[in-house]
């Protein structure tokens, strides 16, 4: 069985809280995977009170065109500062951006007090620094499952490799936490395994006997195929619709263009047990008889 996730984190289901927005979203990340992804939550934002904000430190370059979302009059401006201009401008929803580096003390202030049914922070990364910086967003903000202050943040990391990638959801980084994750009598899920938690490798950096290409260079250079970025792209966006919509059930996506394989896993008490090292009666709590 598969649970409904609630990001509104309200707990049983049944509160009623009145949200001064239905999202306020931050991405990280407007190369490749991100300058795809920036434009697709702009669509599913149309006519939400929501508020987006577009985290990258880098200039658009020559190799970026035509393999990113950019063109010949963006070079040398910052990617953030280009998407987030003709985002703007194209559907009439104000964008904000920054050109600094993602540091959690910094950028996770625009959660702050916003009480939005959806806090969602978007990672479209390709560094285990940055993914770390984005992990520390979840760590100290209270409790993973009860509306608190600071209120939590859902995380969404979208990776690829040359070919495949994968698409994971959580909002914890401690295991700990993940007690009392799911309330099996109305098949809710209100906490999952940080990405960081699901995957620890994606923290670790792994050796790099050269210096690592971005997205754009490794396409042209055929360590990349063109159109993986807008594959993990999608995919990740269809996460932001069911979490927009309240009626989202993964926790992670996996796909591999070269086998034409795509396996999701749902959010469920048993994989999110084993990821925890705890006994699933204490991640889904039976239901006592009356």
């Amino acid at each position: 069985m598969a649970y409904r996730i609630d990001p509104s984190l309200t707990g049983d289901g049944t509160q009623l809280v009145r949200w001064e927005r239905e999202a306020t979203i931050v991405l990280v990340g407007c190369g490749g995977t991100g300058g795809f992804l920036a434009e697709a939550v702009c669509r599913l934002l149309l006519g939400r009170a929501a508020q987006l904000c577009l985290v990258d430190p880098d200039h658009v370059e020559p190799h970026n065109v035509a393999r990113q979302a950019f063109d010949q009059a963006d070079l040398g401006r910052f990617k953030a500062e280009v998407l987030a201009e003709r985002l703007a401008r194209r559907f009439g929803h104000e964008v904000g951006y920054s050109v600094l580096p993602y540091d959690a003390a910094l950028h996770a202030e625009v959660f702050g007090d916003a009480r939005s049914r959806l806090n969602l922070l978007l990672g479209c990364v390709d560094n285990s620094a940055a993914r770390r910086a984005i992990a520390a967003t979840l760590e100290g903000r209270g409790s993973a499952y009860a509306y608190s202050h600071p209120p939590p943040v859902w995380w969404l990391d979208a990776g690829n490799g040359p070919n495949s990638g994968q698409v994971l959801l959580g909002n914890t980084t401690r295991p700990e936490a993940l007690r009392g994750a799911f309330v099996p009598s109305i098949e809710l899920c209100r906490a999952l395994p940080a990405p960081s938690l699901q995957r620890p490798d994606l923290l670790e950096a792994p050796p790099a006997p050269r210096p690592m290409p971005d997205c754009a260079e490794a396409v042209a250079a055929g360590d990349q195929g063109p159109t993986v970025n807008q594959v993990a792209a999608a995919l990740a966006a269809s996460y932001v619709e069911k979490l927009l919509a309240g009626t989202c059930r993964w926790m992670a996506t996996y796909f591999d263009m070269d086998d034409g394989t795509l396996a999701c896993v749902p959010a469920e008490p048993k994989s999110v047990a084993a990821i925890a090292g705890l006994h699933v009666n204490a991640i889904a709590p039976p239901t006592r008889a009356a």
